[in-house]
């Protein structure tokens, strides 16, 4: 049983081991490609400009704004049952552990913080993140059609358009296929775990998940977080890239931020290193080269976006947890 128990172990460790590598090597190809294409120089002369105590106030803002939002989403996803403060410090958590973690690790600290805190299963949790984690989805090519709408370039024009409305219709039709097919899903997962003798557990874990999913992706249910997620995307996370554009004295009009923030949103995707390192800043880079702008630029801005919401949000999440942890030994020693 022990032996058993420590080969379990050391293949969870060689997992964690193999996906670190994969991302490592994502984001180091990412950043050996953007060495190679971008004024590094003129890049660091612009970073060095520095920034007035107003715009950081306002980014500031915007930051917490965006905290309290994620929070009430959060909150409203779980049905209520996580209210207040312990909705802002999830949120706050999630996001800090995904600048930290890979894999949008910080994710799951938010999940074990909300099954603590509002006592529902983990299974529950984990439908209610897959159901937010649509919403985003959804959003973020929605946002891409907007740029494409109110941009005056052509090419961002016509590609953003044809891209982001492949990608709305794709999402869309992940959400009829739950609707419609879950059960058929199940029955094909439970033949295919049966065949590989997986634990019990794992069908069980998968078939709450499944239908609390359906359950919660209905139109009713979905309305106001996804209006919040509109909402919180088009105006505080615009507004806190345009700030932090004039902080390293970048111009950037709105509808620019719309495709800096679809770009660096889909960045942020492909499984890298924590928070995207690399990957983030190639695909601010992409956007800026798609406008006819300076790349230089682009990574310009792409680091001071990455370094301030890292340090904003990564820094309280690490006290946070510093304090739990330390409540929880002394819990124990009691």
């Amino acid at each position: 049983m022990g032996r058993s128990a420590t080969w379990e172990c050391l293949d969870i460790s060689k997992g964690k081991i193999i996906r670190a590598s994969i991302s490592g090597a994502v984001s180091l190809v990412a950043i050996v490609i953007l060495a190679m294409f971008v004024d590094v120089q003129h890049a660091i002369e612009m970073l060095s400009a520095g920034a007035s105590p107003a715009l950081a106030f306002i980014y500031s803002l915007f930051a917490a704004g965006i905290v309290l939002v994620y929070g009430l989403r959060w909150s409203i996803l779980l049905d209520f049952r996580l209210k207040g403060a312990d909705a802002a410090l999830s949120s706050l958590i999630g996001l800090g552990g995904n600048m930290l973690l890979p894999a949008r690790g910080g994710d799951l600290l938010r999940g074990w913080y909300s099954h603590r805190k509002a006592s529902m299963p983990y299974s529950e949790i984990m439908s209610r993140l897959a159901v937010e984690k649509y919403v985003d989805l959804l959003t973020i090519f929605l946002i891409g059609i907007l740029a494409g709408v109110s941009s005056s370039s052509l090419a961002v024009e016509r590609y953003m358009l044809a891209f982001s409305t492949a990608g709305f219709i794709a999402v869309l039709a992940i959400y009829f296929m739950i609707m419609f097919f879950a059960e058929r899903f199940l029955i094909m997962s439970h033949a295919i775990l049966d065949w590989t003798r997986a634990p019990h557990w794992i069908r069980a874990s998968l078939d709450s998940v499944v239908r609390d999913m359906k359950i919660k992706l209905t139109f009713s249910a979905t309305i106001i977080p996804s209006f919040l997620t509109l909402a919180m995307w088009l105006s505080l996370y615009v507004g806190s890239y345009i700030a932090i554009a004039h902080m390293v004295r970048i111009p950037l009009t709105y509808s620019e931020a719309l495709l800096v923030l679809f770009a660096g949103a889909l960045g942020l995707m492909i499984p890298a290193a924590p928070s995207g390192v690399g990957t983030f800043h190639a695909s601010v880079v992409s956007a800026f080269l798609l406008l006819g702008r300076p790349a230089s630029e682009g990574l310009v801005l792409g680091t001071a976006i990455h370094f301030l919401f890292l340090v904003t949000y990564s820094v309280p999440a690490l006290i946070i947890g510093s304090q739990r942890r330390v409540q929880l030994r002394l819990m124990e020693k009691k």
